[in-house]
């Protein structure tokens, strides 16, 4: 395929492209679809179409189709809404210890504990870094600081471990827990012991005593972990997977903690990419908003109703 071809039926797709139901996908979906073709040349060894190029001037054309398509789909509207997973807060978490969520009463509410602290202590992924933990990665112990769970990362989106980077290295990263009534240690050995501190971490929960068969958690299960947890909890909001991480960075950044160790500990490389888990959460509005428009005993003269 020569440059002009591919030039004219890019600019083709990104004009006509639809989601399966006739709709259009908004400007940054776009955007990604389009990286994603990008990244299909390179893996078949075309590395000289790079059509995301600016000064590759034989795809001005269609980066200009491009910008206006984008451009075009914000002007409707779209896109201008993002969905994105809401953290877990402390009265959050608070709430899902009170409501038994979790606990060591059954084997579900170890394995629902064992899972946030994983997504919230160690940053893990939303779903990659979960489906192939094994026991081995995990050490407890006591030095004078106190009890500690000690992670041992392997290959992530982030690090694969190859040429490219062998200057970076995997999490390793050693949890203190400070909490005397609730010291989380004591439930990841509780969780390990019934594994019997060997093979895949996340198994099926048996529905006697703590216990837990061979078989191995499925794909979808893991993945509606998350939500299982705040729904049984009683939570209100788009909690997923992904609301692990940023809890972890969100609760990190409310505390003031230095962006060079958020990003050891969430595992980026980069402050861009560390800054999209900064966005404020309703807490945070909530004080802007006193700042710019303070509260006052009148009425409002609308009444708004407020969803809990």
């Amino acid at each position: 395929m020569t440059s002009e071809t591919l030039n004219y039926w890019m600019q083709r797709f990104v004009l006509e492209v639809r989601k399966q139901d006739g709709s259009e996908y908004p400007p940054r979906s776009l955007y990604y679809i389009v990286c994603g073709l990008l990244r299909y040349l390179r893996d078949e060894n075309i590395h000289n179409m790079n059509f995301l190029d600016e000064k590759d001037h034989r795809f001005a054309v269609f980066q200009r189709v491009l910008d206006a398509r984008m451009k075009e789909l914000l002007s409707k509207g779209l896109g201008t809404k993002v969905r994105q997973a809401d953290p877990i807060l402390q009265e959050d978490e608070e709430k899902i210890w009170s409501q038994k969520v979790f606990g060591m009463h059954s084997s579900k509410a170890l394995q629902y504990t064992v899972f946030f602290y994983n997504c919230k202590l160690f940053g893990l992924r939303a779903y990659d870094e979960h489906k192939s933990l094994e026991c081995d990665q995990f050490d407890l112990g006591c030095d004078d600081r106190g009890k500690y769970i000690h992670f041992h990362g392997r290959s992530s989106k982030t690090y694969k471990g190859g040429l490219r980077h062998i200057q970076l290295q995997n999490k390793d990263i050693k949890h203190y827990c400070l909490n005397a009534e609730r010291c989380l240690a004591d439930f990841y050995l509780a969780y390990i012991d019934a594994l019997g501190h060997r093979g895949p971490f996340y198994r099926r929960p048996l529905a006697s005593g703590i216990k837990y068969s061979e078989q191995v958690l499925g794909i979808n299960k893991i993945k509606g972990l998350m939500k299982e947890i705040t729904r049984n909890a009683g939570l209100v909001g788009n909690f997923t997977n992904h609301s692990g991480k940023r809890t972890c960075a969100t609760q990190l950044y409310q505390a003031g903690v230095d962006e060079q160790d958020i990003m050891s500990r969430i595992g980026h490389r980069s402050e861009s990419a560390v800054k999209k888990y900064k966005r404020t959460n309703s807490v945070l509005q909530e004080s802007v908003s006193k700042v710019l428009d303070p509260p006052k005993k009148t009425k409002c003269l609308h009444s708004v109703q407020c969803h809990a």
